[in-house]
């Protein structure tokens, strides 16, 4: 399995430094320039060592190692810091670091250190080669070569035939569903139904009854007594999609049927039981909206045991002419057409393409083009829609120059920090994590920086 490790340190030298030598050695490096980052990226991403400095100001490395070892959120904890002292070590070790490094640390030593925790680094290559046949075998719809992707693999093929709930974020059109399915295909349920509600299309006056079913005569237009999701995925997997959209009443009531494993129908009041894993899926900032009041922190956590963060296309450019020449595959067999492939020009227009509706954008237009070619053979450019052909002119416009009038830069360098923050926000749906790992900023950094640019509205 794959070893990865993050480390936090508020030194970006000593980041950069600590970076470069454990990827070079084959590790998965993830890195946070602070505790708070650090305890935020544990738990988005649970990893297999923790290298934490103690010596940081607010939230120090303490207080990151403990909230990692209770939480689960690691396996094991190295210390690297500065402060070199006897009692310090004793109380690192105390707090469960498997071992103590002190500042300036040799790259030698370093790796020793490491390898006495996780072991030697596995061959990336035959890692991958692992990972590319369990994608084929449990879910062969997911076309991707991309590690973020294979790292996604990773995680579903680890907690598949556990019964923990998952949490699956990412933008629209990132392909959660496939997760969900994914994660129940590979588990020892896949035998029993699979059951999906998108709680966005459900109006919030049935989306109880829709759930957990309802007696007849319950309210009016009850004819008949119904069976709900809950009972219909009962020994499998329920999914459900967009589930910040679900009411806040009613997050209480379901809390209470993860908690207890029974669900009671509308109309009914004896309880029945159901043994059904949960998997959800977001494309919102689901500690934002417990901030706002609009979801219960306590049921985000019970979704959230298990959280995978689907990445953008645009994260993995690499899988767009793997995703192309597969769409391509599909839309010519369903609409009888007879397309070969995409020229060269066109295929750097596709990968230089941002894809803000992700995976689910360049299926759409792909099989657009598709449709409307009039010839057979390979996609020109003259096949292409306006918004790629438009796109592709905006981006060969060159560097950018001063006016001849000059410039006031300090508007013209905050209007540019308004666009990218924006643009940012944009491709994650809003989700301020999300966009401030775009940015390169902390979520807190980026929320004081809304409010200094004005954008409120976000």
């Amino acid at each position: 399995m794959s070893q990865s490790i993050l480390i936090v340190d508020d030194d970006a030298a000593i980041l950069k430094v600590l970076t470069r030598g454990l990827s070079t050695a084959g590790y998965d490096i993830s890195t946070a320039t602070g505790g708070a980052e650090g305890i935020q990226q544990l738990d988005s991403s649970p990893v297999d060592l923790l290298l934490v400095d103690l010596g940081m100001p607010e939230v120090d490395g303490f207080s990151v190692m403990k909230h990692g070892l209770s939480q689960g959120r690691c396996r094991s904890v190295v210390v690297v810091t500065g402060q070199g002292s006897v009692p310090v070590a004793v109380e690192a070790m105390r707090a469960g670091a498997a071992d103590f490094l002190t500042k300036p640390v040799e790259q030698d030593q370093l790796e020793q250190a490491v390898r006495r925790v996780l072991g030697s680094p596995p061959d990336k290559e035959l890692h991958a080669q692992e990972r590319r046949a369990w994608r084929d075998r449990f879910c062969p719809d997911f076309v991707g070569e991309d590690p973020k992707m294979l790292e996604v693999f990773g995680i579903i093929e680890r907690i598949a035939d556990t019964a923990c709930h998952v949490l699956v974020s990412g933008p629209s059109g990132t392909g959660k569903e496939l997760v969900a399915r994914a994660v129940h295909q590979a588990s020892n349920r896949k035998d029993q139904p699979f059951v999906a509600v998108n709680c966005a299309a459900i109006p919030k006056e049935l989306m109880e009854s829709e759930i957990f079913g309802h007696a007849k005569g319950a309210f009016t237009g009850a004819g008949e007594r119904r069976e709900g999701k809950f009972a219909a995925a009962n020994g499998g997997t329920l999914f459900l999609d967009e589930i910040g959209e679900m009411d806040v009443n009613l997050q209480g009531k379901f809390l209470r049927v993860i908690q207890e494993q029974e669900f009671t129908p509308v109309g009914e009041s004896r309880p029945r039981k159901a043994d059904v894993r949960i998997v959800s899926a977001t494309n919102q900032d689901l500690l934002d909206n417990c901030t706002k009041g609009t979801f219960r922190e306590d049921l985000y956590y019970r979704l959230n045991v298990i959280p995978i963060q689907m990445p953008t296309l645009e994260e993995r450019p690499g899988d767009v002419g793997l995703l192309v020449d597969h769409f391509i595959a599909r839309a010519t067999q369903r609409h009888g057409r007879f397309v070969s492939g995409v020229e060269d020009d066109v295929m750097r227009m596709f990968k230089s393409y941002a894809w803000p509706g992700n995976v689910r954008e360049l299926e759409n237009m792909v099989e657009r083009i598709i449709i409307l070619k009039k010839d057979e053979g390979l996609i020109t450019r003259a096949d292409l829609p306006p918004l790629l052909t438009k796109a592709a002119e905006t981006q060969n416009l060159g560097a950018v120059s001063l006016p001849e009038e000059g410039i006031n830069i300090r508007e013209a360098l905050e209007d540019l920090e308004s666009k990218l923050t924006v643009d940012a926000l944009r491709r994650s749906s809003g989700n301020k994590a999300r966009a401030a790992q775009l940015l390169g900023l902390k979520r807190t950094t980026l929320i004081e920086r809304l409010k200094r640019l004005g954008l409120t509205e976000y």
